[in-house]
């Protein structure tokens, strides 16, 4: 068997949303045990962070033996480090070749702890620091990145030959559709990066509001929004979604495109109690997230996407730790009063997305390295390169689900007619509209 013995992932995350129940009954448990078998409850604890991390070391290392990586070479994660600070090394190789081995070290282990920790302590508040550290790097960072949309997340390539534009396009439409945008809706986009997705639906006739806490980002998006002429029907706030007071049932459709693995497992059911109080009855709600699987696979090397996510926890997206699988995001939908009306597994068109990314990145090196330095452009390419595979492979997808108000007949009528097989039409492929790059 060729992968982990244990679903390490869904281990994880199942202990870190149910940490104050574990905690409670192990309180419980040793004050209701005799004194004798009160020491034995109170160790067990510590001896299981002491076996757990001695067994995956020693897991991982059997998994990649039997997968025939070479293990005389470094570890992946220690190879990657070298190439991104010395530029020594072939990154396809060491991410594609299937012979570096994804080992856990001990120093690993601590970094896993480090997360769990994170995300068991999750607070809404903290998101105010992530979310800048991530998306605050600088407009020319990203337009090297992202290209003429300006979009961050993951495209749509029906055919995996349409351009960049092409590809995001049809995922705005799509999103549209999905909601059925018409004029004269109040939209709320949360997470609205630099503006795209706002602009796209005030273009359908809708008021839009967007809430995003990078201040590049609302900067951006309102220069977008004027270049486009949507000034009067689009509104940029820069606040934590958790903070701002807005009037219950103020919004006919609300977008959170790979923006809720910010609100992290703690705070995962908060943050859509929220949303469908904002909702009106008869709205549509659209969430697009990115999430690992639960580990369970018994042909796939599960422990290359804990490498990936830690990696990426540490120098990409910091606070975002609930990157779930599809299944636990529709049960907190469904927990939250949601009825889910469609689900897609759209992980290979976020590898495609990442490699036109990638593309657009290595282009654009000589700029980068003059103003960030080489270990930073080398970092993003990894991040980029990287996350392709993992895309690619399934150690991580990204998913479309569509959901309404639970009991609410018209709402769920509507969808399902919208989002019934065939009905959705490809749009042709127009020019950019432009409000991104200016050069």
């Amino acid at each position: 068997m060729v992968a982990p013995v244990l679903p390490l992932y869904e281990i994880l995350f199942t202990c870190t949303e149910w940490l104050p129940e574990i905690i409670a009954t192990f309180a419980v448990l040793v004050a209701a045990a005799r004194p004798w078998q009160r020491k034995w409850i109170i160790v067990s604890p510590v001896v299981s962070l002491v076996i757990l991390p001695i067994f995956v070391i020693f897991d991982a290392k059997r998994v990649a033996k039997e997968a025939g990586y070479d293990m005389s070479l470094p570890r992946m994660r220690q190879a990657l480090e070298t190439y991104i600070w010395t530029g020594n090394g072939n990154l396809t190789d060491i991410i594609e070749g299937n012979r570096y081995p994804p080992l856990f070290h001990i120093e690993d282990f601590f970094s896993f702890v480090s997360w769990s920790q994170q995300s068991a302590l999750h607070d809404t508040h903290q998101d105010a620091d992530y979310v800048p550290l991530a998306y605050n790097k600088g407009d020319d960072w990203f337009e090297n990145t992202l290209g003429e949309p300006m979009v961050y997340t993951g495209a749509i390539y029906p055919s995996f030959n349409e351009s960049t534009w092409g590809a995001q396009l049809i995922k705005l439409e799509y999103i549209a559709h999905a909601l059925g945008v018409k004029a004269g809706d109040r939209a709320l986009d949360i997470g609205c990066g630099w503006g795209r997705l706002v602009n796209h639906m005030a273009s359908k006739g809708a008021t839009v509001t967007g809430i995003t806490l990078a201040a590049d980002q609302k900067e951006y998006a309102e220069r977008m929004s004027a270049t486009l002429g949507n000034s009067k029907n689009v509104k940029i706030l820069q606040a934590n979604f958790f903070d701002i007071e807005l009037p219950e049932r103020s919004f006919d459709v609300i977008t959170a495109v790979e923006m809720a693995e910010h609100a992290g497992l703690r705070n995962y059911r908060k943050f859509l109690r929220k949303v469908i109080k904002l909702l009106t009855d008869d709205g549509t709600f659209y969430i697009q997230v990115a999430g690992l699987p639960r580990g369970y696979s018994t042909t796939h090397n599960h422990y290359e996407d804990l490498q990936w996510g830690l990696w990426m926890s540490q120098h990409i997206f910091p606070g975002a730790d609930a990157s779930c699988p599809m299944g636990w995001v529709i049960t907190q939908l469904e927990q939250t009063a949601f009825e889910v009306q469609s689900s897609l597994n759209m992980g290979s068109h976020y590898a495609r997305t990442m490699q036109d990314w990638l593309k657009h990145w290595e282009s654009n090196r000589a700029v980068i390295e003059k103003k960030y330095g080489e270990a930073s452009w080398r970092r993003w390419q990894v991040f980029l390169t990287w996350s392709l595979r993992i895309g690619r492979n399934g150690g991580s997808t990204v998913q479309f689900i569509t959901a309404v108000k639970s009991g609410s007949e018209r709402a769920r009528l509507n969808a399902q007619r919208r989002l019934a097989p065939g009905v959705f039409q490809l749009p042709p492929e127009t020019p950019c509209p432009g409000g991104g790059p200016s050069r």
